[in-house]
């Protein structure tokens, strides 16, 4: 399975969206908040070709994009397979 990071910020309810639809499928990841970390959310911006917002969601060191992104994995049935994840048949 692919390494899941979220940079997050403690007051964001999408980033608390995100990290729910992961926690209820038993998936961990990384979470790292930007609040108050000038050098982190550069990081962030760097990693994720400018964007300012959070949360921004890597998986590995690919980037997925925000919580749309996430959802819209979950709603085509496809956040497993993008984690290298086999579904049970």
């Amino acid at each position: 399975m692919k390494k899941i990071t979220i940079y997050s910020s403690i007051l964001c309810p999408y980033c608390n969206m995100a990290k729910k639809i992961l926690q209820d499928r038993n998936l961990e990841f990384d979470e790292i908040i930007i609040d108050n970390k000038p050098e982190i959310k550069s990081e962030m911006e760097r990693k994720s070709f400018g964007k300012k917002t959070v949360p921004q969601i890597f998986f590995n060191q690919e980037l997925i994009g925000g919580f749309d992104d996430l959802n819209d994995l979950v709603e085509k049935n496809q956040l497993n397979s993008s984690l290298g994840i086999k579904n049970e048949s």
